[in-house]
């Protein structure tokens, strides 16, 4: 769970640098759209450049640095995201796994955004969590889930270059988000991506029925 979503106020120059982290995780979230681009092996490939750029080369830059937490362990939510997508790549079908990536970098991201900029007490007294944040979560991982799976599809339909199933109905898109965003209030080591993955993947793929 990301640092912005304790509910205490911080200056503008503070709010500015924490935002940094949380936008980049978004935006690599629409990456999901070239689920419906990529045929097979190449969406494989290339969630596995993204485990190269997240592990080896965006440590290395400035940028990349300047997106670290003071004393942020190795094996940190800056190399778990890269991970969890890889993975939701791998074993889900394509329309589920655009779907709980944008569950995974809107959800988690919007929480971070609302936790840190919207006043808003703690979850039954939570170390870190808000009620702003986990609202945000849901709605946003939900909306989402829904808007890549369904762009993704689109994409496929209108190239013609990859087969994709149907995508997630909007009932289970939210579900995902809800169960991810639940799941991000427990302390699960090393850091809250693969849980929330995790979680996201397996509601979406349990709920593939639900219309």
């Amino acid at each position: 769970m990301s640092d912005a979503t304790r509910p205490q106020a911080v200056s503008p120059e503070r709010a500015g640098a924490g935002l940094r982290r949380p936008i980049v995780h978004a935006a690599t979230g629409l990456l999901a759209l070239t689920l419906g681009l990529l045929p097979a092996p190449w969406h494989l490939v290339a969630a596995g450049l993204g485990l190269v750029a997240g592990w080896i080369l965006l440590p290395l830059t400035a940028f990349g640095r300047g997106l670290q937490r003071p004393g942020e362990p190795f094996f940190s939510g800056l190399r778990t995201y890269p991970v969890a997508v890889f993975l939701l790549v791998l074993l889900l079908p394509r329309a589920e796994a655009a779907a709980a990536w944008g569950v995974l970098a809107f959800g988690d991201a919007s929480a971070a955004i609302a936790g840190r900029l919207v006043p808003s007490p703690a979850i039954f007294g939570h170390r870190k969590a808000t009620w702003a944040g986990t609202g945000a979560y849901v709605i946003d991982g939900g909306l989402a889930a829904w808007g890549l799976s369904a762009g993704a599809a689109a994409l496929a339909s209108a190239t013609g270059w990859v087969t994709i199933e149907t995508s997630p109905s909007v009932l289970a898109c939210f579900a995902a988000a809800g169960a991810a965003a639940l799941i991000d209030l427990v302390p699960i080591p090393p850091d809250d991506n693969l849980p929330g993955a995790a979680t996201a993947g397996g509601v979406l793929h349990a709920l593939r029925n639900l219309t």
